[in-house]
């Protein structure tokens, strides 16, 4: 469902969504500036996801939209419940899907006459965001720290948990001097919080970035640590992740090509499973030139990450196939994302139980990891979607069956060889077949029209633009309309 209010007021024992967008020069802060906030909403058991991107395509203002919740997500959401304004321009509130409930953090113009008209119902809180980081010699990233430290103020974060932010801020005077503005001067014009419990006795959650996930499927495909290494995940997470990422390091080699300029290749000690950040399958598929069986998964998101490589080095030592790539597209490279601790455990221990057991290994048992699917009985409207576009269809398909609609997913996570039997038998359980594309480069809808009996409908994002599950919704014939 869309985040809208359902956050005011929050409670500990209700589903909580909020989606927060950052925007302006001090929002290009990278997302490692933001890992220690995110850990602390993580171990008060919140799931969140973060991902940067720009308004307008490359040349617009850069924004951070971060999603958090109580309850499992998939995409970075849609519409805009908090909206912290950082530019010095006027902003165009339109852009951002502001909705009443929303709320507003802006440096308000100096001159009067150039204050917009405010969107009805939208709560305004006006912040000295320039003031309060300019005694402070922290740059832009301190303007942007500074609205972090007021807007978690504002969403009700405890002192005692705000002063240990201080000290991991990368801009700690100026976050400091955010939340105590917000704490001495705004007072909230509705009830709103973030549903922080006060007692976490384990965290169920496990804060991850694209090269962090990479790095521990690698560890995880060779560690010989058996059945222990699960129960130390769940009993000390991060001493397990700081054994992990160093064992990656020492047998994983990252490389760069002259040809695919920007792309980042991740290949283990023997060479046949490759991790390739934001590549494309053009790319991948040169890595791979020379193996008699290549496969090629692409990743819906950064647990998708981890599911895969581990997959791919089953391919391997079960000999179904002699190389595998798996291509992590631009959106998911920009990403963070919380994931379960208990579905890694569970990657691990089915790991354990198929090298152990390799003589009762069934090609299914891998196989069957390679499309997912969430099918609905004479479905109206059938969505196919790979890489990124996975999250937004699943949250699209779970909007419109909330509003009655007869809709079902197919989520390939393997290009080569491409999965023709799965799509052509999904398309005979819906009506109509829609390919949801994660970019304009129409690199799925070629080989789809290539292979299958079944022409789709096709929709992508439109130029410097990401689709969002309320797009998917509200495109006519295909959803609400």
């Amino acid at each position: 469902m869309a985040p809208l209010t359902a956050w005011l007021p929050a409670r500990p024992n209700q589903d909580f969504d909020l989606v927060v967008k950052i925007v302006g020069p001090g929002a290009s802060m990278p997302l490692r500036e933001w890992t220690p906030i995110a850990h602390a909403l993580v171990e008060q058991g919140m799931a969140v996801m973060a991902q940067s991107s720009r308004l307008n395509g490359d040349g617009g203002d850069f924004v951070l939209t971060i999603r958090i919740a109580t309850r499992t997500f998939y995409s970075v959401g849609y519409g805009c419940d908090v909206l912290v304004h950082l530019g010095e321009n006027v902003p165009e509130f339109w852009r951002f899907s502001l909705q009443p409930g929303s709320v507003l953090l802006w440096e308000p113009p100096k001159a009067p006459q150039l204050h917009p008209i405010m969107p009805e119902g939208v709560i305004a809180y006006p912040v000295p965001h320039s003031d309060l980081c300019a005694q402070y010699d922290e740059g832009l990233l301190g303007k942007g720290f500074a609205a972090l430290g007021a807007l978690l103020q504002l969403l009700g974060i405890q002192e005692e948990p705000l002063l240990c932010l201080t000290a991991l801020a990368a801009a700690p005077r100026s976050f400091a001097a955010g939340w105590d503005y917000a704490r001495r001067a705004l007072k909230k014009r509705d009830a709103y919080s973030l549903p922080l419990s006060s007692t976490v006795d384990t965290p169920g959650q496990m804060l991850l970035t694209p090269d962090q996930a990479i790095m521990v499927g690698f560890s995880v495909s060779s560690c010989d640590c058996g059945t222990t290494c699960d129960s130390e995940l769940v009993r000390a997470p991060a001493q397990w992740m700081s054994r992990h990422t160093g064992m990656a390091g020492a047998m994983v080699s990252v490389l760069q090509s002259d040809l695919h300029p920007g792309v980042q290749t991740y290949r283990g000690p023997e060479g046949k499973v490759l991790a390739l950040l934001r590549g494309s399958d053009t790319a991948i598929a040169s890595c791979l030139d020379g193996f008699e069986a290549p496969r090629v998964f692409v990743a819906a998101d950064i647990h998708d990450v981890l599911k895969l490589l581990i997959a791919g080095h089953d391919f391997i030592h079960s000999g179904l196939s002699d190389g595998v790539g798996v291509l992590i597209e631009e959106t998911v490279a920009l990403r963070q994302q919380s994931i379960e601790i208990r579905a890694l455990a569970e990657m691990i221990r089915r790991k354990h139980r198929v090298t152990s057991n390799n003589a009762a290994f069934h090609r299914s048992d891998v196989f069957g990891t390679m499309v997912e699917r969430d099918e609905a009985l004479n479905a109206d409207v059938g969505y196919v979607a790979w890489g990124a576009a996975q999250g937004i269809v699943r949250d699209a398909v779970a909007l419109c069956r909330s509003f009655g609609l007869n809709v079902a997913g197919l989520y390939p996570k393997v290009i080569v060889p491409f999965p023709q039997e799965e799509l052509e038998s999904f398309a005979k359980t819906v009506d109509q077949v829609v390919l949801v594309e994660s970019s304009q480069t129409h690199g799925y809808e070629e080989r789809l029209r290539r292979a299958c009996s079944f022409q789709p409908a096709v929709l992508m994002p439109l130029p410097g633009k990401s689709l969002t599950p309320m797009d998917i919704f509200l495109r006519e014939g295909l959803g609400a309309l």
